[in-house]
């Protein structure tokens, strides 16, 4: 059987993945202590990390099918089904090992993203404006073509559009 190739390819995604959360807890840590230098780094290392976990992924699926085909399931067989479907409990206890831990740490990296999101649209808008408020008259603000200007007149943005 596959099996053991396809624990071998959920180990390296786990790997990608405890990495991807230790670098956008770096990237938190950045924005709470308002560190900007290195951002540009950590936004260049996760994305680095997102695209190799898309190629373990993709190599993770073919896997995971020639493993279905093996148990006779459908080649879009979920791991769990996977597990369910295995005759050897050794086998079944890996399998359902890696989906927990799978679960837990996209789990914490959904909430350390939404997090950092939350801080990167603190850091982007000036100080005491609310991200929908327009900017003060006697404010500097910057123009379409990025060139710094005075502002005169509020202005209101329809965000709905």
């Amino acid at each position: 059987m596959s099996l053991h190739e396809l624990s071998a390819v959920l180990w390296r995604e786990r790997e990608l993945l405890d990495v991807l959360l230790y670098k956008l807890e770096v990237e938190r840590l950045l924005l709470a202590t308002d560190r900007r230098r290195w951002l540009g780094r950590a936004a260049h290392e996760i994305e680095f990390l997102t695209a190799r976990l898309k190629e373990v992924g993709l190599a993770r699926a073919v896997e995971s099918a020639e493993v279905a085909e093996e148990l006779q399931l459908s080649a879009e067989a979920t791991l769990q089904e996977l597990a369910d479907a295995v005759g050897d409990e050794v086998w079944r206890d890996i399998l359902l090992a890696h989906l927990a831990a799978l679960r837990e740490v996209t789990g914490e990296i959904g909430e350390l993203r939404d997090a950092n999101e939350q801080l990167l649209k603190q850091a982007a808008r000036p100080a005491g404006l609310s991200p929908h408020a327009a900017p003060r008259r006697g404010t500097t603000t910057y123009d379409a073509r990025g060139l710094a200007r005075d502002v005169v007149e509020a202005t209101l943005v329809d965000e709905e559009t």
